[in-house]
């Protein structure tokens, strides 16, 4: 029986974000002129606010997702663009640099950004950045590890209620 090759699930969304690149990759001018360099100390805080700390698991810099997705970016050349842009972008939106900003005023810049045009540079930072951070984060077994699943029921399934 013919099988067609299976994709992995990071593969898939390394495939979807390629294509949101090439949507990327026609920045307006001005965005042009912003420092090629991220911000390691505002992509942190951004992350912290998307994955914070609860009781049940650390937040996302304590994981190390913030040096991923910078390594990310250097790898993938638009994916760093966009890193410093939104950097950039985000250290703008107060009296000082984003990392900065009490915690509430975090939030309400990134809840802005999770509302804003989709086709311009704010909302395309937070739904990629997301996107690859929770994919990152989820990925390591120190972030799940204070969940009542012990382990992962594929392939056998969850126990049935009378074992």
């Amino acid at each position: 029986m013919f099988q067609p090759d299976r994709i992995s699930r990071r593969a898939a969304i390394l495939n979807t974000l390629a294509a949101f690149f090439a949507a990327v990759s026609g920045l307006p001018g001005h965005a042009q002129q912003v420092s090629a360099t991220i911000d390691a100390d505002t992509l942190a805080a951004f992350v912290d606010i998307l994955l914070p700390a609860d009781d049940l698991s650390p937040a996302a810099s304590a994981l190390g997702v913030p040096a991923e997705l910078e390594e990310f970016g250097r790898d993938e050349p638009q994916f760093g663009r966009l890193l410093a842009v939104g950097t950039s972008w985000l250290n703008q939106t107060g009296s000082g640099p984003f990392h900065a900003l009490t915690p509430g005023d975090q939030a309400l810049v990134v809840d802005w950004m999770s509302r804003s045009d989709f086709n311009q540079i704010p909302r395309r930072f937070f739904h990629l950045v997301r996107l690859v951070s929770i994919e990152l984060y989820y990925a390591r077994p120190e972030a799940i590890a204070g969940f009542p699943v012990a382990v992962a029921p594929q392939p056998d399934g969850y126990p049935p209620p009378w074992s």
